[in-house]
């Protein structure tokens, strides 16, 4: 047989700063106030242990990253190394392509020159050639545009400028240029 009291307590009352109070609520609010800075206390503790970690491998992370600077140095330098030997290469593979083609139009220009015309200059430049010369005749120079202009497929010439000289007997300078009409290629 179990047995109960099943008759109420007796109400103890306190004082409290004039004020009377039961008991039993003074004792059950202070033991919710204690249960409520006991959850509060353990979740602060829990929130500290981690940051004390993030922080401990924020550190050992900061302490790694400086230990390898002599690397990541390196790995820089080697890096733009490989990147100016890329360039390098691709400069190279350019010119070595472009050598062979150079001398065929040097070659189809010197040729093409009159045997009244004498070339002082001949200059590559990205789209074309500059050239710079005398003749002994405007006839000569003439005839040097025309045949500039049919000695490479798809060329176009120019005369850039004519000058006759005072001082040279019967000698005209002349500098003009040569490239390709868009589209064709020297």
């Amino acid at each position: 047989m179990i047995r109960a009291n099943l008759l109420p307590r007796p109400k103890d009352d306190v004082r409290f700063f004039g004020f009377v109070v039961d008991a039993e609520y003074v004792r059950a609010t202070l033991a919710g106030a204690a249960l409520v800075l006991l959850v509060a206390g353990v979740g602060f503790g829990i929130v500290r242990a981690r940051i004390a970690r993030l922080t401990a491998l924020v550190a050992d992370a900061d302490a790694a990253i400086a230990e390898r600077a002599p690397q990541r140095l390196e790995a820089k330098d080697l890096a733009l190394d490989v990147a100016r030997y890329q360039a390098f290469a691709r400069e190279t593979s350019a010119f070595r392509r472009s050598g062979t083609d150079a001398a065929v139009v040097v070659a189809r220009i010197g040729n093409s020159v009159p045997r009244a015309v004498w070339l002082d200059e001949l200059e590559r430049g990205p789209d074309g050639y500059t050239i710079a010369g005398g003749a002994h005749s405007v006839d000569a120079v003439g005839e040097t545009m025309l045949a500039l202009a049919s000695s490479l497929p798809a060329a176009r010439a120019e005369l850039v400028s004519l000058d006759a000289r005072s001082g040279e007997a019967h000698a005209i300078h002349f500098s003009a240029r040569v490239g390709a009409t868009v589209g064709a290629e020297p």
